[in-house]
């Protein structure tokens, strides 16, 4: 049932209006012969009264979903309208976000119980799910580190962390983290993707008391890339907690030294005695990172050398793991002991003296391996590396059809990442199956339509003819036709001459023309209107209201549609078992609903928010309703910096 406008907000704010646009008078302020128009305070109340409108609409939204069917979605929208919210009402976001937190809690309740009756298991049997709270949980900690600390522990109160914990002791050579640090460490590493590296190092530092992990060496070795400076600071604390631990033994040690002697790779012992090492980088660094701090470097080092110096026991009192880790990380740091001249250097001779020991204790052969291998520093940072090299060698191996055809759709799709078209051509070739191998090349013509804009970006670049000649030759779906055509009236439009006008019609007509020809009810009609509508805001705002209206047409025929799907799929094959089997898909931040309206608002929110409440759909429309409010936000926080702007120049 479609969502009518509520009037007491819309009575509310048009009074609210009124009353703030009632004319004022003010002197006028007259310097040298000229009146300089100062912000009004009519102005001022305009604004407010406008971010008044979107935040009370946030609000609402995020109210109703209190009440939609599908929990997960209940989660979602509350949690983002909350962090939406959070900039201009921190204790009414507070609120919605833990509202947003229960229905999430719900939601994973739910799918547990599903997951078990489908395995015909207890729901205590199956792993539990947290996908719902994860995303609540990444939202509140980009917003408050004390509200996300109270969601993390409520996570880490399931049972299965509970049994984590106590098998803490078993931890291997890297020294994992517990259930609940681990899924810490992930919300922290999402935030540092992102770009909250504050928020990162708050989220992170608890994992502190765990003691040293290979897991946590690698996130402050990601952080170092980011902020050299919180990165750093974290280190030392790792180093202060574990010279205070009298648990730190080799292994800690040489997980530790890795951001001092070898960022590119982490090594440890293991429980044979065996040498384990990890890339921190994949061996793709394209520079080499900046060294640690010389005061960092001290504390490192006086740690190494308390915990290696200690006399070794009688082989008979050491493990195998316990002999080699010491053997391996004296020797290991034996050099930078006594080739430094710093304060640490003084260890050296006592190091010297308990590395000559545990030679002694270790078999020839094995002692010789390993001493092989105590200047290992990682991969050195390398130029370009072929992504398809080992697809193509196990292609030129393969014997068997069926073998070839798989290994040649991976080509294809690692291809097309890539931006290799012909390879990805070439790639196709190989697939015996006629009709598999059109699917795959309509699959590599539809990725060239999306980078269109990407190829074209250069403003100089007007070619359009040649473009449109491509998409009306491409062998592809119709949304892909109306997706090509939109962008290339985007590139029509550059050309400023006396038939500009003209073009840029005539393309976004032959692109409305391949979007009505996609089937009714499909994800791909709203896809296609969708992208039309935005191209067609940009070029004739008149016509993308109409467009709009035929996209909220499309997204009301499709089942089930919640508008935040980003992908497509060009080909739904069905297998031997006969499930689907998603080979070929497009995907596209241009289809989020969101984005759209986004777009839409900018050109007239009135209008954007009588659309948005023609969606059907509970989801949708909010996801919709939400973007048109965000966008008047951000116009009004626009407004106000450049009205600070003009006053500080006053």
């Amino acid at each position: 049932m479609k969502s009518k406008p509520r009037p007491t907000l819309r009575s509310t704010v048009s009074l609210a209006l009124a009353l703030l646009l009632l004319p004022t008078s003010a002197p006028a302020q007259q310097q040298r012969g000229r009146v300089k128009p100062a912000p009004t305070a009519q102005s001022k109340n305009a604004e407010r009264a406008r971010r008044l409108e979107a935040i009370t609409l946030l609000v609402e939204t995020a109210d109703k979903a209190r009440s939609f069917d599908d929990l997960f979605y209940r989660a979602r929208i509350q949690a983002l309208a909350a962090d939406a919210i959070w900039p201009h009402d921190s204790a009414q976001a507070r609120t919605i976000f833990r509202r947003a937190w229960e229905a999430a809690a719900a939601s994973d309740k739910a799918d547990d119980e599903e997951a078990a009756r489908e395995a015909g298991a207890l729901p205590g049997a199956v792993p539990k799910t947290t996908e719902a709270r994860d995303e609540v949980l990444k939202r509140a900690a980009t917003r408050d580190a004390r509200l996300a600390e109270i969601f993390l522990r409520d996570l880490s109160s399931d049972k299965d962390d509970g049994k984590a914990a106590r098998n803490e002791t078993h931890r291997t050579a890297w020294r994992e983290l517990s259930a609940s640090g681990a899924r810490r460490l992930a919300l922290a590493n999402e935030m540092l993707a992102a770009g909250e590296t504050r928020r990162a190092v708050e989220v992170a530092a608890p994992l502190l008391s765990e003691g040293v992990s290979a897991a946590l060496i690698a996130f402050i070795l990601r952080l170092r890339e980011r902020n050299i400076s919180d990165g750093d600071t974290l280190y030392l604390r790792l180093i202060e907690r574990a010279a205070a631990d009298p648990r730190t033994d080799a292994n800690a040690v040489l997980l530790l030294s890795s951001p001092v002697i070898s960022p590119n790779l982490m090594v440890v012992v293991d429980e044979f005695g065996s040498l384990q090492f990890t890339l921190t980088n994949f061996g793709m660094r394209s520079t080499p990172s900046q060294p640690v701090p010389q005061k960092i470097q001290t504390a490192f080092y006086n740690l190494a050398a308390s915990v290696l110096s200690t006399s070794a026991a009688s082989r008979d009192a050491l493990t195998m793991q316990e002999l080699m880790s010491r053997f391996y990380a004296t020797g290991r740091l034996l050099p930078f002991f006594e080739n430094s001249s710093a304060a640490y250097a003084v260890h050296a001779p006592a190091l010297r003296v308990r590395h000559s020991e545990l030679f002694n204790e270790i078999e020839a052969g094995r002692r010789e391996q390993v001493s092989s291998q105590f200047s290992a520093s990682g991969p050195a940072p390398r130029g370009y590396v072929d992504p398809l090299r080992s697809l193509a060698d196990e292609l030129a191996h393969a014997s068997d059809s069926a073998a070839r055809e798989s290994i040649a759709l991976s080509m294809v799709r690692a291809a097309v990442q890539n931006r290799y078209w012909d390879r990805a051509r070439r790639a196709a070739a190989e697939i015996e199956d006629a009709e598999r191998r059109s699917q795959a090349l309509s699959f590599i013509q539809v990725h060239q339509i999306k980078d269109i804009l990407r190829a074209y970006e250069d403003q100089k670049e007007d070619d359009f003819e040649s473009i449109a000649k491509f998409v009306r030759g491409a062998d592809v779906p119709p949304f892909a036709k109306a997706w090509g055509f939109a962008q290339t009236a985007i590139i029509a439009a550059r050309k400023r001459d006396s038939r500009t006008s003209q073009n840029v019609s005539e393309l976004i007509n032959e692109a409305e023309t391949y979007a009505a020809r996609v089937a009714q009810g499909t994800p791909e009609r709203v896809a296609a209107y969708g992208v039309l509508t935005t191209s067609a805001a940009r070029l004739d705002a008149p016509r993308a209201w109409g467009l709009l209206r035929e996209l909220v047409k499309a997204a009301n025929a499709v089942e089930d549609f919640t508008g935040d799907d980003v992908s497509l799929d060009l080909d739904a094959n069905t297998d031997s078992t006969g499930e689907a089997e998603d080979v070929f898909k497009v995907e596209a931040e241009s289809f989020r609903l969101d984005q759209i309206f986004a777009t839409m608002a900018h050109l007239d929110f009135d209008k954007a928010l009588a659309e948005a409440r023609a969606l059907d759909g509970d989801v949708p429309q909010a996801f919709a309703t939400m973007a048109v409010a965000k966008s008047r936000i951000q116009e009004t926080v626009k407004a106000e910096v450049r009205r600070q702007n003009t006053e500080v120049r006053r």
